[in-house]
Parts: C-alpha cells; structure tokens; sequence
C-alpha cells in the first residue's frame, strides 16, 4: 500500500483558501509568521528564528512530499494570496497508517476559521487520499485554540504526556489528540 498514490503535490482548495506546496520563496513571508513570539509560545519552533533557519523549516516542508517522509503546506488566503500559515503532516508510519499533524498561523489570521478551515480538507486527504488510518496531534500548553480546532475536526483528546517536550527551556506537558478514518 502506498501513502502516496501521485508524485505530484495534491493542492487543496476551501472556500477561503489554497493550501499548496512550500516554495523557496515562501522562506521570506515564512520567516515573518515564525519570527512572532506568540507564534513559537506553545511550540518547539525556535522563538525569533534567524532567517537561516526560517529558510532551513521551509526547505524541511518542501521535501517532506518528495521524501515520502509526510506532506506540508502553505495556507495561502484567497481574497489576497497572503501567506498565513502552514499545516503539516510532519511525519507518517506507513506501518500502522498513522501520520502526526501540526500547524501555525500567523496571529493576526487567529479565530477567524481559517486553522480549522485548513486542517478539516488535510484530514480528509489524509484519510481518503493518503490512506492513512490515524492521525495525531499534540497540544502544548495553555493553547486551548488549538484543542479547539482539533475537536472541531473530529479528533478526540487521548491524554496527557507529563513533562513530554522540552523547550524554551523548560519541560512541558503534551495533550495528545487523535482521530481515526472512522470517525
């Protein structure tokens, strides 16, 4: 079974968004949503990244597809064509058919939808298209937003993982979310 049925990158359409493939020129406007600290406050994502870096994360995102490691995009709005954001499957094991999702958007773009708006048409590619069986995401911290995304998209809260991660130096704990092809 492959997760991946086409070499070419699946560009994904809301009604508000285009969700494509990661381009080297993304790396400028990527850099200005990573370089925000209310950005990084509940994620691993260096806070106030070099551009080296922001550059580094966007060159990970493009290979993730072509690697066969995962699938990243861009969350582009329509209305404009403003970068906001990105959601990622960030790792995948073909095994057990479970990938691991993450995402960001940049803070001006926050509770307006467009979070959950994004991870509802990857959920479903996730599961119609790249067969995946299972997908995961973690929650860090007080970020009671992001709960509430994955809930809206029909993940269900597993368990907490004390003192999980570590950054920003300290440990954190990880809420674990998940949804099956199923539900």
């Amino acid at each position: 079974m492959s997760i991946f049925k086409s070499k070419v990158f699946p560009e994904l359409q809301t009604k508000r968004l285009t969700l494509r493939s990661p381009s080297a020129t993304d790396a400028q406007p990527y850099h200005g949503i990573l370089s925000l600290p209310e950005t990084s406050q509940f994620s691993d994502i260096p806070v106030n990244p070099t551009r080296k870096k922001s550059a580094a994360f966007v060159t990970w995102m493009r290979k993730l597809h072509t690697r066969g490691k995962g699938a990243a995009w861009i969350i582009e709005t329509k209305q404009k064509n403003t970068v906001i954001g990105s959601v990622r499957i960030s790792a995948i094991e073909k095994k057990i058919q479970c990938g691991i999702i993450a995402y960001e958007l940049h803070p001006e773009h926050w509770r307006q939808g467009y979070a959950t708006e994004a991870l509802q048409v990857v959920v479903k590619h996730a599961h119609e298209v790249m067969n995946l069986n299972r997908l995961e995401a973690r929650v860090i911290g007080d970020n009671k937003a992001s709960d509430s995304v994955l809930m809206k998209n029909g993940f269900v809260f597993e368990g907490e993982m004390r003192h999980k991660a570590w950054f920003q130096e300290q440990f954190w704990d990880v809420r674990l979310y998940a949804r099956l092809a199923t539900d």
